[in-house]
């Protein structure tokens, strides 16, 4: 199990380590899971071979960012035994940093890494779906939820928090969300985060830099969040991720 391999290399080595334990139905150790935690997504990735949405999408939270926001929540006001939802939870780096005693929720794409944040976080609720997803009506997710917002039992909220996916919006699942209109993923996932959050509640993300310095082309949809929510704070950063240089912002948004 030792790390002398690239990152791709890793990945597949931890994919099949994954394949094997469940197909034998064994358990995993606590070595076991210091070796998968290691997986990371896909972002970037282009050049080793990786195809599919996880090249655009999958650059995962560095851990020192994911303490410092967890330190915004707790001080704008999250208390622990609170309902976390971290809708694009990769493995499932949020989780690690949570109170004790939060039930946690987690959406993520990615069948490895939702496999992987299941193992690290048993007692959580990691569905291996998209965000889009939770407004659908289950099982087969081909229509939006008529009666009420979404199937997820612990909705509504006290914290929406993580990382998510940026760029164009354009999946399988956007066509049905045609208003407001949805021009890029973060805006998806801040939207219809703060329709998930009960009064009060937080919302804490990493997003574009973008989105807080650009005017016109998004003033549509910040009017609608503005109707849902006020900034509590804001703090803009420089390239925090590996294998790109978006300049990112943390944001602190309340559901009113």
């Amino acid at each position: 199990m030792g790390t002398t391999k690239n990152q791709s290399e890793l990945n597949l080595e931890i994919e099949a380590f994954i394949k094997h334990k469940d197909a034998t139905n064994q358990g995993y150790s606590d070595k076991d899971k210091e070796f998968i935690n290691q997986y990371i997504g896909a972002g970037g990735e282009s050049a080793s071979g990786k195809t599919g949405e996880g090249i655009l999408y999958e650059f995962y939270t560095p851990s020192y960012i994911v303490e410092l926001m967890w330190e915004l929540a707790v001080h704008f006001g999250f208390k622990a035994g609170g309902h976390v939802l971290e809708p694009a939870c990769g493995t499932g780096r949020f989780f690690a940093h949570s109170p004790t005693g939060s039930k946690l929720t987690g959406f993520e794409t990615n069948p490895t890494s939702a496999r992987i944040a299941d193992i690290l976080y048993p007692d959580a609720e990691i569905h291996n779906l998209y965000f889009e997803n939770a407004f659908m009506e289950p099982p087969r997710y081909v229509s939006r939820i008529r009666q009420g917002l979404t199937w997820l039992k612990d909705y509504p909220f006290d914290l929406i928090i993580g990382n998510p996916p940026y760029g164009k919006y354009k999946n399988f699942y956007s066509s049905y969300f045609g208003w407001p209109k949805v021009i890029l993923n973060e805006m998806f996932f801040m939207y219809y985060g703060l329709k998930m959050l009960k009064k009060g509640g937080l919302l804490v993300y990493i997003i574009p830099d973008r989105f807080m310095r650009n005017g016109a082309s998004y003033s549509q949809m910040k009017k609608e969040m503005g109707w849902l929510c006020k900034l509590l704070d804001a703090y803009h950063l420089p390239p925090v991720f590996s294998k790109t240089s978006v300049a990112t912002d943390i944001v602190v948004l309340q559901r009113t």
